[in-house]
């Protein structure tokens, strides 16, 4: 009789995790915008502390004029740098733009001359205004440029919330903390602050190493292009870097703009710039993202492209762009409040 009862209770717990789960992941796809928005400004938060932390132990200040004079070192740098590179950026950008297309046309030219290309193609509308909505070629246009005016000004707006809503946290953190922690029980406070504590460090470790590969990959692309004598070197790097942010899927759609720049000088050039991103990635791949994973933080890399695979379908892009991170912090989460406090009390 005890043994059919704890079987029933196992069955009932089982049922009960996978419909909790089942309800997470409802809850993400419905709320994504907003659990989104939390976590990035949390990971903002997790910067702008981490940074004020280490001046506070260099420099004789209180964490609050710490945070302060980290926002006006971050002001400066930043505004700094579009400053310095933001003519020769938007000039490089500019004429991308318009290289691009042609390169486009170039390559459906190309494709059409064989066999399989011309399969490639079937199926591809000739004229990209054939790609716009129904309804007329006026009202598609219109419709176009309505979504990406409204999608940018939504991006720019929720950016805008995560950095002020990461200030915020981070001018006070120690008040958000302990209010979280006080809708559980007393006696299991102190374990919760100290997962937070870890799930900060993790965040913190992840932010530096993803800065470091980035910055690594920007300018040895940028660098290497340049050498290459191809357009637009800065902007491509500047491209490299950014894109390198999601890992996995990033370093492929950044060197696609680069073949298509390239393809106009010749197949050896195509050849060349397809062999420097492929260099820079064992780079990044073999030896740097192993010696930053050592020191830092470490994501099974599996793990990482089955999660970006689940947050894509579920959230679309932003959740590719957070994968990595969240997929960190509930590793903690998991390994702390499952593995230990769960399994290994219990044998």
């Amino acid at each position: 009789m005890k043994r059919t009862l704890t079987f029933s209770r196992r069955v009932v717990t089982a049922t009960f995790i996978a419909l909790l789960l089942v309800a997470l992941f409802g809850l993400i796809g419905y709320a994504a915008s907003f659990f989104f928005l939390v976590f990035g400004s949390i990971t903002v938060a997790v910067v702008i502390s981490g940074l004020s932390h280490f001046v506070r132990r260099n420099v004789s200040l209180s964490y609050s004029l710490s945070v302060g004079l980290v926002m006006i070192i971050l002001v400066v740098l930043i505004g700094g740098t579009i400053w310095a590179l933001a003519p020769t950026v938007s000039r490089q950008a500019d004429e991308l733009a318009k290289s691009l297309p042609q390169s486009v046309i170039r390559l459906r030219d190309n494709l059409s001359q064989t066999e399989l290309g011309r399969k490639v193609l079937e199926g591809i509308p000739d004229q990209p205004g054939q790609l716009l909505s129904a309804g007329g070629p006026g009202r598609g246009v219109l419709s176009q440029i309505t979504g990406v005016v409204s999608g940018t000004l939504g991006g720019l707006a929720n950016v805008l919330i995560v950095v002020i809503a990461g200030i915020y946290l981070a001018s006070a953190p120690d008040n958000y903390r302990r209010g979280f922690v006080r809708l559980f029980s007393p006696s299991y406070r102190g374990r919760l602050l100290g997962v937070m504590d870890q799930c900060y460090t993790t965040l913190k470790n992840w932010f530096i190493s993803r800065t470091i590969t980035m910055t690594v990959v920007g300018l040895v692309t940028g660098v290497g292009l340049a050498l290459l004598g191809i357009p637009f070197a800065i902007v491509l790097g500047i491209m490299a870097g950014v894109l390198n942010f999601i890992p996995n899927l990033g370093p492929y759609i950044a060197l696609v703009p680069a073949l298509l720049v390239a393809m106009p000088q010749g197949t050896n050039y195509l050849l060349y710039v397809m062999a420097l991103y492929m260099g820079v990635q064992s780079l990044e791949g073999y030896i740097l993202t192993p010696m930053l994973d050592k020191r830092f933080v470490s994501v099974p890399p599996a793990l990482l492209l089955f999660g970006q695979v689940l947050l894509g379908v579920l959230v679309g892009l932003v959740g590719v762009l957070f994968a990595s991170p969240l997929i960190a912090v509930l590793l903690v989460c998991v390994e702390e409040l499952y593995v230990k406090d769960r399994l290994e009390l219990k044998t």
